[in-house]
């Protein structure tokens, strides 16, 4: 599991990335906003380095987020850095949904009813 540091992000332009540093038990992982990652908040290449640390930490928590599904899902056991990169942000975003019906749907006849599925487990990286 990591644990993130209450540093204030940095920008490092020789890598167009926002950095910040997750701790696990044995070491520290540096993780990396992407450049994709940032202009999926809004950043553009015209804002300054304070602008980009400014909208990165105003979405933060998302970034956090999505470094540990990287970390859990990493075979490397020795992972030293994590890149977040807008696809990374993609798959946190909630599915979307349906416009809502105007009227609930009339309940379904006994006849039309299936058979209950049999009940699938979930992946033990699920539990």
């Amino acid at each position: 599991m990591l644990q993130f540091v209450g540093e204030t992000a940095v920008y490092l332009p020789q890598k167009d990335a926002i950095r910040i540093t997750a701790l696990t038990v044995g070491a520290h992982i540096g993780c990396f906003a992407t450049r994709s990652a940032l202009s999926a908040i809004g950043c553009s290449r015209a804002d300054t380095p304070r602008d980009l640390v400014d909208r990165f930490e105003k979405n933060r928590l998302l970034f956090e987020i999505a470094a540990m599904i990287k970390y859990r899902r990493s075979t490397n056991p020795k992972v030293e850095a994590i890149l977040i990169s807008d696809e990374d942000l993609k798959t946190l975003e909630p599915a979307p949904r349906d416009a809502p019906a105007a009227i609930a749907p009339a309940a379904p006849s006994l006849d039309s009813v299936p058979a209950p599925r049999k009940a699938r487990r979930r992946p033990a990286h699920l539990r």
